[in-house]
């Protein structure tokens, strides 16, 4: 699932740096089934701040909901968003991709279900990690994630 996605990326960065330079043009070179859930966070500042500057529509066709312009700390419920930003935090301090194993759950009355991300970090800079694209497989059993974030439960 995610090979495609970390061969092109280990491609843009040419073997060479520890991450590619950012450029919404490179977004295009990935396999076009998996941009529409990837995600873009982009680093600012001391602390570190990270703000989603790309919510892919996968994402807001499944979840209902557009993350752009806002922070990964503002994911519902609190203890997610959290833990996503602690991830973004990790690929910025280890500077290399990351994958993470989530257990979901929007709901307390909701069975949780497992899903996989791959995080992946940028460098505009060639030092700092100044961008991470992640993708997220919400393509593979669609419709049963568009179920599991619907608010009413059904």
């Amino acid at each position: 699932m995610f090979a495609p996605v970390l061969r092109v990326w280990n491609d843009l960065r040419r073997n060479a740096a520890f991450a590619p330079a950012w450029s919404v043009a490179d977004l295009l070179k990935f396999p076009a089934s998996t941009i529409p859930y990837f995600t873009v966070v982009e680093s600012h500042g001391d602390p570190r701040r990270f703000i989603y500057r790309f919510w892919g529509t996968g994402h807001v066709d499944v979840k209902g909901i557009d993350y752009t312009g806002r922070a990964p700390v503002e994911h519902q419920p609190e203890e997610h968003g959290r833990a996503i930003d602690r991830e973004f935090h990790m690929v910025a301090n280890e500077r290399r991709a990351l994958s993470f194993v989530h257990d979901l759950r929007p709901q307390a009355d909701l069975t949780s279900l497992f899903q996989e991300c791959l995080r992946l970090p940028f460098s505009n800079d060639g030092e700092t990690v100044t961008h991470v694209v992640s993708y997220s497989d919400w393509q593979t059993e669609n419709e049963k994630w568009k179920r599991f974030f619907k608010t009413d439960g059904t």
